[in-house]
């Protein structure tokens, strides 16, 4: 993405005051997982179903005498599936799988959303590798930068990539569940895991629109709160089309001024035009209009990483896990079996009773510092997120940690704030200049090794990971741009959670060597 471009998007981010919502299309999928259109599925199931090349051309010619009352493409769905069906029921190529799901089929499952779940399940387990780094990218949204997913995908990529979000799939699910709204996915048109909740056919859509009072409410409810990023979608598609018209029609002009703001648009630029940020207004029936930020981009990764400006400061699993705690601690009379203490975006948080509590903390804090852990340390050096006090750091956390991790944790962002006495432990760690940081092998090679990048960025740029990190450490002090190193950290720490575990090489070692030094020059001169 062009800089002029991730400059003006980053500046409309940092006006969220809450985390946005993604509503994930299709276009995700086939730049993911190779899937197809629409459109493009339902021609490869005309042609099953017709046997023929032209099987598409003749249901096209064959929906000229028919009515569409919520669009073509799902009177086309229902066309195709009646032959398809009676194909699949019949025909010995679909023997073993009609054995495999004949619960299902007497049950009332059509056979044609049976075979398209069984096709997007077989293409979910191949992900375009050109795509790799990306998806690591868009994984880290869903820890602290992200609030939740409305999808009209079927297949089942957004759970893999946020495994710890719970899902709701079709409007039963959603109607008679309690949702918290975050850390959630729903699934609006269904899912391949229950291939009865597909909504591709016309009577799937009549039965859509008919119940889709409640729907509408909770995503007004959720464009109203949140900020919402498109992705996956043509500008122009009908099922966004659709929403939105919903929506602008309860809003009066004032209430959409404000909204316009809060609404990004994300397309895939597989053209050969210019990547390009502008407003776009769209206009609806009612007079009523609507405006948004469009991005036309062809590489995602920039607006992931522009995306990571909007974050809360605990992961959005564990609030959802709180706000469905208390939710029950509300509705029911059952008391809680056991207390713990633990810091509240810790893991260990998702698996014990929970207990919110009003008064005295001070006990309580004390003992929850106890349970800090090495990489807590290094993210809060890092990303500066998590507002330790660094007077019971220094008094309860490092000294231990010190001990226990050979003397090789930062240790300056606390004692900066520290005013009494510091434990022996940590005083001997006191470093004075910037070659004790480094092993003999480095300051050899400092020496002998002509670097000729002289600056963090370019060394990024140029070398894979293992090499970046030594190489830093060739630099003099005075090249070394706080800035710079503080982005590259944050960059590896979201690419590589696990990097302090890593075992390959020196990547582990190297890691906390440019922490530490980050520390150091950051806070401790």
């Amino acid at each position: 993405m062009d800089e002029n471009i991730k400059m003006q998007l980053e500046n409309r981010l940092k006006d969220f005051d809450t985390l946005p919502f993604l509503f994930v299309g299709a276009g995700l999928s086939r730049r993911y997982l190779n899937t197809q259109s629409w459109e493009g599925l339902l021609q490869e199931y005309a042609n099953l179903a017709k046997s023929s090349d032209f099987g598409y051309q003749i249901y096209l010619e064959e929906l000229k005498s028919y009515t569409t009352p919520v669009g073509e493409y799902p009177k086309l769905a229902t066309l195709i599936e009646n032959d398809f069906n009676i194909r699949w029921l019949t025909d010995s190529r679909y023997e073993e799988v009609r054995k495999l799901h004949k619960d299902k089929v007497q049950a009332g499952v059509s056979p044609f959303k049976i075979d398209i779940a069984e096709s997007l399940i077989l293409k979910g387990s191949h992900i375009n590798v050109a795509y790799e780094q990306e998806i690591q990218l868009f994984k880290q949204l869903g820890n602290n930068h992200i609030a939740g997913i409305i999808t009209t995908n079927y297949d089942t990529f957004l759970e893999s990539c946020f495994n710890d979000y719970n899902v709701y799939i079709g409007q039963n699910e959603l109607i008679f569940s309690v949702i918290q709204g975050i850390a959630e996915i729903y699934k609006i048109h269904g899912c391949v895991t229950k291939p009865e909740t597909i909504v591709i056919n016309e009577a799937d859509y009549l039965e859509y629109v008919n119940r889709n009072a409640y729907l509408a409410s909770k995503i007004l409810t959720i464009f109203l709160e949140h900020p919402i990023v498109f992705i996956g979608y043509s500008i122009n598609d009908p099922n966004i089309e659709e929403i939105l018209a919903s929506i602008v029609t309860c809003l009066n002009e004032e209430q959409l001024e404000k909204l316009k703001d809060r609404f990004i648009f994300v397309e895939w630029n597989d053209t050969d035009k210019e990547d390009s940020i502008k407003t776009f207004q769209k206009s609806f029936e009612n007079g009523k209009r609507i405006e948004m930020t469009h991005l036309f981009i062809k590489d995602y990764s920039a607006s992931y990483e522009s995306l990571t400006l909007v974050k809360t400061k605990y992961r959005v699993p564990i609030l959802r896990k709180l706000k469905s705690e208390i939710y029950n601690l509300v509705l029911t009379s059952d008391p809680s079996h056991s207390m713990k203490v633990v810091n509240i975006d810790d893991d260990k948080l998702e698996n014990i009773e929970v207990v919110v509590g009003v008064g005295v903390i001070n006990s309580f804090a004390e003992k929850g510092y106890e349970g800090i852990t090495v990489k807590e340390i290094y993210e809060d050096v890092v990303f500066d997120d998590k507002s330790y006090d660094p007077v019971l750091v220094v008094e309860k956390v490092l000294p231990t940690l010190l001990k226990r991790h050979s003397n090789s944790i930062p240790i300056y962002k606390y004692i900066k704030h520290y005013d009494g006495t510091l434990p022996e432990q940590i005083f001997k760690e006191i470093k004075t200049n910037f070659d004790d940081f480094l092993n003999r092998n480095l300051l050899r090679k400092r020496i002998t090794f002509k670097l000729e990048e002289r600056s963090v960025t370019e060394i990024a740029k140029k070398y894979e990971l293992a090499k970046s990190l030594e190489f830093i450490c060739l630099l003099d002090e005075d090249e070394i741009n706080l800035e710079e190193m503080k982005k590259y950290l944050e960059e590896v720490f979201n690419l590589y959670p696990d990097i302090l575990e890593m075992k390959k090489g020196q990547i582990a070692t190297n890691f906390r060597r440019v922490v530490k030094i980050y520390d150091w020059l950051m806070y401790g001169k």
